[in-house]
Formats: C-alpha cells, structure tokens, sequence
C-alpha cells in the first residue's frame, strides 16, 4: 500500500506540473466503488474547465484545490497511483507502465488532460482507492477531519504524544497504523520506526517507558522525512534500514532472512497485519497488560479479501498525444 513517502511524491508532482493549468479533458468511469460520490460523466462536467491553483496532503490523503472553490480529493487505497503521459513512475512500486508507451494506462479510473502536452491518470487495479469531491476549506472535509497528526505536517509534542501512547492498550504497531492516531504511517513505515526504536510491535502501548516514547516520536518523524527527502526511492534510503531486507518471508529456518551485520528477521501478525522484527533488537518486555486487539485500521486501511473473477468488455479508447493506442477495460 502507498505510504505517505509515495502519496508525498505524488502531491508533489502533480503539484509541479499543473499548477495555474486548465483542466480542458476529463474522463472518470462509472464506477461506484472507487467515486462514493460523484462518478462518470456528473465528476467530467464538475472538473472541465477548472484551474488548479494548489495542492495538499494529510496522512495517506492528498487533493487538488480547483478555482471553483472544489477540492478533487484522492486516496490510493491498496495500489492506486498517479501516471503523468511523459514522466517515469515511483521506482519501488511492483507494477510498472513504460513512459512513452500506451495511453490512458491499464486501469485508469480517473484521466484529466491540461491542454495539448499534459495528462494525468489516477489508476487503481484493484479497486480500493477513492475519488471525491469536497467543496470549502479541504481541512475541514471529513477525509481529514478524522486523521490523527501527519509526522512532517503538524507532528505532536513529547508530552502530548506521551499522553496519547499511554492510555492506549493495543499493540504499539496496531497503535501505529490506526490513520486516526497518526496519519500516513503504514506497515513498512510502522516496521521501520519500531525496529528503530528498538520496540516489539507486540508491546502494549500503555507499558513504554518515557525514553521508549521520546525516541518513538523521534523515529516517526526521522523516517518519513527522510523517505520523504529521497522521494520515496527506496534506492536512496539508508542502507541500514529493515526496509531493504523486510520483503521476503522465510519458509524455514535454514532460508531466514537476515540483515548485513547477520542479525535474523523474524515476523508475527499484529493488527492484521505481518511484522517485519529484528528480535535481538525488539525483545518484548514482560507485562501484566492483557493488549486490546481493539485497535482496527479505518475503512480505507483494512486488507479486503480478494474479490471474485469478473468478465469486462474491452472498450477502445482512441487518444492523442502522438502515443500507442490501447484497448482498456472499464467496469
């Protein structure tokens, strides 16, 4: 799932390449899942003719703020992502869409054209991002208004973060993920922090000792940002990190995976989610906390089950540019 170092980028980039540009072209498709709210040819005439005069993010949540006093909000869900017609994509991500080839990408649930030399595509293969439209101030739509505090945005105090930690029984990692506590931390970023900080995700979070607490709020912050300054390249994150060996899932013993300096990586589920840990490093402490399993990402968060096979018509799509025609499948 794209974390906040991603959807970062994204803002980014479409922050650089449409500002004070006409929207002049919208496609959005028909579907019910991805637009909750306005879809199809309602969302198209709703964003024609708009200029974008800025861009924002909180947690896993970013927009565009449109002159009409509109905000088109976009969340990536599972593997939605941004396809600018002639720029290369986020390095790391596993589906790839070669630039220059063809165009609008697989998948493509939402296209905006910015006169004759710009497209953007939101694309989304298995369904789970979200598309919607929010007009007045975007900080006080409810896709924000419900997330906790965003580690680079408006990171707490010690004493607050000490305070919000503290009265909490679930597992510390569950504690993590739930976006009303801290906006755009996912399940690598949780990992990463955590082994950091030398805590076991298990650890309730009620039992961490002050300095457990001060250098957890400190690691938070230290790898977004520093995700965030690599441009979520994961070729130019610190060699150090869990992140380069967390991926692959030892089947045995013999096959464990390790880190350069030969401490073992283990895994454990907590809050649904597999824990990448570093258990000569991450020892859980002894506690008389039973933890809360309470704890349960947002709507948007959870890990869906895979959705039945389904049959779509292949619709042609003739475009512009000068690129590759492609046949794509609309829901």
């Amino acid at each position: 799932m794209p974390e906040l170092p991603e959807v970062e980028r994204a803002r980014q980039m479409l922050h650089v390449r449409c500002i004070n540009k006409e929207i002049t072209w919208v496609r959005a498709v028909d579907d019910n899942i991805v637009f909750p709210e306005k879809r199809g040819h309602s969302l198209a005439l709703k964003l024609k003719g708009q200029r974008v005069i800025d861009t924002g993010r909180r947690g896993k949540h970013f927009w565009l703020m449109l002159s009409g006093g509109i905000n088109l909000f976009l969340h990536f869900g599972m593997a939605g992502d941004i396809h600018i017609s002639d720029e290369a994509r986020t390095r790391y991500r596993k589906v790839d869409v070669e630039v220059g080839g063809a165009w609008p990408p697989l998948y493509t649930k939402l296209e905006m054209e910015f006169g004759k030399d710009l497209a953007v595509a939101f694309t989304d293969p298995r369904r789970l991002g979200r598309i919607r439209i929010f007009e007045g101030d975007a900080l006080e739509s409810p896709m924000v208004k419900k997330l906790g505090f965003d580690p680079i945005l408006n990171p707490p105090c010690f004493e607050d973060f000490k305070e919000m930690v503290l009265k909490r029984r679930s597992p510390i990692k569950a504690l993590l993920l739930k976006q009303s506590f801290s906006a755009g931390i996912g399940n690598w970023i949780a990992d990463e922090v955590l082994y950091h900080s030398k805590i076991h995700p298990s650890q309730p979070a009620c039992t961490l000792s002050d300095m457990q607490i001060r250098l957890l709020l400190e690691q938070i912050r230290t790898v977004c940002v520093t995700a965030v300054e690599a441009n979520a390249d994961s070729e130019l994150f610190p060699p150090d990190w869990l992140f380069h060996h967390r991926w692959t899932k030892a089947r045995s013993k013999s096959s464990q995976q390790t880190l350069p300096n030969g401490q073992s990586i283990d895994f454990v589920t907590v809050g649904g989610r597999t824990s990448a840990f570093v258990p000569d490093v991450q020892v859980l402490a002894p506690s008389d906390v039973a933890p809360s399993d309470t704890e349960v990402e947002d709507e948007e968060e959870r890990v869906p089950p895979p959705p039945p096979p389904t049959v779509r018509k292949p619709t042609i799509i003739k475009r512009k540019f000068g690129l590759k025609r492609q046949t794509i499948c609309e829901d």
